[in-house]
Formats: structure tokens, C-alpha cells, sequence
């Protein structure tokens, strides 16, 4: 049975300095969950963020920030004015036009009372080498209040009031997620705040290798690559469950900080064994690396392979690497290898990218001389 009316469930957001990007926000759950209690807590916005907020919405707290998201989230919670609440950033949006999906999502909530509804993210956002990212993840997001609450200073998690462990459903809802996508001065800021909260977070409850890691990826936002590297190399030594959503990640961060701070052939060492497994394989991002490391450890032949074998691979989060960045440093090791007719051949199926063309141009003015 479709619901038309969403009266029953609140919509928790915290916020700050986010008056755009909450505009955004408050727009869509307006639309997508008409009639739903919006229950929002500012941490200290310096724009007009609960002017803004205050059009779309009456439910408007403030919160004085005290270093832990868990604590705002949990106090965003307790002022809803339903039990049943989902759960989302100022900087996420509802995806319009799925009147059917949310319309079933009071249905999938009646047939598992006690579990956690998952949603679907979408993350966009460019990475430190200037490419485009983008991926999916799935998240815990909607729960009834009296059972479940968030834990941990920073990279909240949904935890039982119980302190048990809890099953979890899949929901149709689809969010899209620009928090990354921010200006440098943005991205640093960020940084700090979130590098200070994580290492309180692991001073408190030890060498957690998820903490650690998201320590390092914080490092690694920033351009702090030693730290980034270290912090890595400290996590994979706690041996996390090879398992775990963030393993592909950890492994190709990793690789890029040992590979942008010199230390390439440390990384090849450390990313063989995972090469020959098939998830990784199939990764089109971890193969591309993988190959990146290789040709800056001078093993050409296979380096260029691995790039081919990139392009074959539907699987990529990163644009470019099952396609033009492969082919264009496919192109690269056969020029500097002195085989400039296939380096041609390898430019041209890079479509248009500027390295490309420039090759093109190096390997033409080559070729006139020897006419």
C-alpha cells in the first residue's frame, strides 16, 4: 500500500554553514516526503542557515557544538516528533521523481519493526589528482528511536539501545551525496576538524582499524601523504576483516600515498598478493593503480598489459581508469620504450585527452623528421 502522506516520520538533520546546500536539502524532503516533520539542530552556522532553514520548516534547534556528531545527532533525534526517523546530512538530497519508492517505505518499515533500513548513496567528487569519483555505497539510516541511537565521536555508526548486534533491510531510496565536494580551503579546514576528532575518538577506544584508516584518508584529503601513508600501513598491520566495505579503498589509498611519497616498489609489494585475487581483479581502479605502480618501478611490459587489461573492465569509480587514463599511460611506456607507432595506436583510444593529444603531437613530429 502507497503512503501519500508521511506525518509519521520525521527527517533529522544537523547543520552548519551549509545554507546552500541545506536550501537543497529541505527542498527535496518537502517534495519527496510530503508532510513529514523536519527535525533540524544547528551547531553554530555563521551564515543564514536557520533563516534559510526557518521557510521550509518550524522544527529549528540549535545545538552548542561539543566535538562529537554522535551527541548532535542523538539530540536532532530526541527533539523529532516521531519515533520513526530517517536520518540525513544538510549536504544530501532526496532524489526526485520515485513517488512509488517512498510511497512503500512505510510497508518495508511495518514488516521489520526492529531492524535498520539501509539506503542507497550516490558520492561525487574529485580526488587529489584532479579526476572525477563516483560511488555507491549503502548506509543505515532509518530506525525507530526507542531502539536504536549513534555512536562514536566522528563516522557516527547506528548502534541497539540493547548493545546487541541488529539485522538490517534494504530500501529503495536513493540519496545523492556532494560533501566532498569542496573548495581547498574547504577540504583543509575539513581535515583538521576531522583528523583532531578522530584521534581523540582512537585515544579513547584504541587502535580501531576503521578509525585509523579514516585517520589516514583524512591525511590524505589534505595532501599530508606521510601521515596518510603511515596511518595505512598501521591499519593494515591491525589486520582488518578482509571482508569489510572499506578494504578496496584502505588498500588503494594506501598505494597512492606510498606511491606519491616515492616509495612505489613498497607499494607493488605490498598490492601483489591482492592483484591475483578476483575482487580485485575486477576492480578497475585497483588494477589501474596496481599498473601505475609497476611502470614507476621500471617493469614497462607489464605495466602497459595492465593497463589494457584495465580497459576491459566494467567496474570503475574513478573516471578514466577502465578507459582514457589507461589507455593514455598504455601510450606513455610504449613511447618512452621507443614503440611509437603502437603509442599512437594508444593516444588515439584515449579519445581527446589533453596528455593524449599532446603524445600524438610528440610521436607526429617524430615521425616527419624521418620522412
Amino acid at each position: 500500500m502507497w503512503e501519500t502522506s508521511f506525518k509519521n516520520l520525521s527527517v533529522c538533520i544537523i547543520t552548519r554553514d551549509q545554507c546552500r546546500k541545506l536550501k537543497k536539502c529541505l527542498e527535496a524532503v518537502k517534495e519527496c516526503l510530503p508532510g513529514a516533520d523536519i527535525s533540524l539542530l544547528d551547531t553554530g552556522s555563521r551564515d543564514d542557515s536557520l533563516k534559510k532553514a526557518g521557510i521550509y520548516n518550524d522544527n529549528i534547534g540549535e545545538f552548542q557544538w561539543c566535538g562529537d556528531f554522535a551527541a548532535a545527532k542523538n539530540a536532532a533525534i530526541d527533539r523529532a516528533k516521531n519515533d520513526t526517523v530517517l536520518i540525513l546530512d544538510s549536504d544530501e538530497y532526496l532524489l526526485k521523481g520515485q513517488k512509488k519508492v517512498y510511497g512503500e517505505l512505510f510497508d518495508l518499515i511495518r514488516r521489520y519493526p526492529e531492524a535498520v533500513g539501509r539506503i542507497k548513496r550516490d558520492n561525487s567528487y574529485e580526488d587529489p589528482r584532479g579526476l572525477k569519483v563516483h560511488y555507491e555505497e549503502w548506509i543505515n539510516r532509518i530506525f525507530d528511536r526507542r531502539l536504536f541511537r549513534y555512536e562514536g565521536r566522528i563516522h557516527e555508526q547506528v548502534t541497539a539501545v540493547s548493545g546487541k548486534g541488529y539485522k538490517t533491510f534494504r530500501t529503495d531510496i536513493h540519496i545523492f551525496h556532494d560533501g566532498y565536494d569542496l573548495s581547498p580551503s574547504e577540504k583543509k579546514e575539513k581535515a583538521l576538524r576531522n583528523a583532531g576528532l578522530l584521534i581523540e575518538e582512537i585515544r579513547e577506544k584504541g587502535d580501531d582499524p576503521y578509525l585509523i584508516y579514516q585517520l589516514g584518508k583524512t591525511y590524505y584529503v589534505s595532501s599530508e601523504k606521510e601521515k596518510a601513508a603511515s596511518e595505512f600501513l598501521k591499519c593494515l598491520e591491525l589486520k582488518p576483516d578482509p571482508d569489510m566495505e572499506y578494504m578496496e579503498d584502505l588498500l588503494c589509498l594506501t598505494g597512492y600515498a606510498l606511491l606519491d611519497t616515492g616509495r612505489a616498489a613498497e607499494g607493488l609489494k605490498l598490492l601483489k598478493p591482492f592483484s591475483e585475487e578476483e575482487r580485485y581483479r575486477k576492480n578497475a581502479d585497483f588494477m589501474f593503480l596496481y599498473a601505475l605502480l609497476l611502470m614507476n618501478t621500471a617493469a614497462f611490459t607489464e605495466a602497459r598489459d595492465t593497463f589494457i587489461y584495465c580497459t576491459t573492465l566494467d567496474r570503475s569509480n574513478t573516471e578514466g581508469t577502465s578507459s582514457f587514463m589507461a589507455w593514455y599511460n598504455a601510450g606513455v611506456i610504449s613511447e618512452v620504450t621507443g614503440d611509437r607507432e603502437k603509442a599512437c595506436t594508444f593516444y588515439r583510444k584515449a579519445g581527446g585527452f589533453k596528455g593524449a593529444e599532446e603524445g600524438l603531437k610528440r610521436c607526429s613530429i617524430f615521425f616527419d623528421k624521418d620522412t
